[in-house]
């Protein structure tokens, strides 16, 4: 794909058309290492009810539900292409009632209170609109004593490359827990992990991601 930096931010933020399918295959592979190191911070239980936001094509479902016993998955998505993608792709784990997908506009999460016990979120933070709602939606939805891991790059590494000049907010660490310093929801680990990853442009680039760990506080608490 011969995509210019602004048409390679457009695609990563939602996405659409012709170039779609493809996006959501590469960034499956070249986020691999990354989602490994989110799931493997998580930590998930046993019969956990577990969602995914920004779900991309579905195409590490199986994977994803062979972390444990029993999980229920659901995987929620911008992009009406993904959404489609992943439905069709995995059809046999909706109708085995083990995963569900959702399209959803980008604000509130279309779930009740505290419907899930684990959360997890790869390379999205760029994309929030308001990070305190999102945050604050992602505690709503999570039951108390729940976990959500947030996966991204941060504001240095970010800013080499060409295409998030276009539509990324950029945050270290720090800046996502100041957010949440005042929701129920309790840093309890920050890990990062270095791997080898491909540029848009095709290049080798050491990567470095962070993962957020928070655990769901009762009002109370906090």
């Amino acid at each position: 794909m011969d995509l210019t930096p602004e048409q390679t931010a457009a695609q990563l933020r939602c996405p659409h058309g012709r170039e779609a399918a493809a996006f959501g295959q590469m960034m499956n592979l070249r986020n691999l290492a990354q989602i490994s190191a989110c799931l493997e911070t998580l930590q998930i239980p046993a019969g956990s009810r577990l969602l995914e936001i920004g779900c991309g094509n579905g195409g590490l479902l199986g994977w994803i539900l062979s972390q444990n016993e029993n999980l229920r998955y659901t995987g929620l998505e911008v992009s009406e292409a993904m959404y489609r993608e992943a439905c069709g792709f995995n059809q046999a784990f909706i109708e085995a009632d083990l995963a569900q997908y959702c399209l959803y506009g980008g604000g509130k999460l279309p779930f009740s209170d505290g419907r899930f016990d684990m959360l997890f979120s790869v390379n999205t933070v760029y994309f929030w609109p308001d990070p305190a709602e999102m945050l604050a939606e992602c505690a709503r939805v999570l039951k108390c004593g729940g976990r959500m891991c947030l996966s991204f790059c941060e504001k240095a590494f970010m800013e080499t490359l060409p295409f998030a000049a276009y539509g990324f907010s950029l945050y270290n660490a720090a800046d996502i827990r100041a957010v949440a310093a005042p929701l129920p929801l309790n840093a309890v680990a920050e890990t990062r992990r270095s791997d080898w990853a491909v540029s848009k442009s095709n290049g080798l680039v050491r990567r470095e991601t962070v993962h957020l760990l928070f655990e769901k506080q009762s009002s109370e608490s906090k």
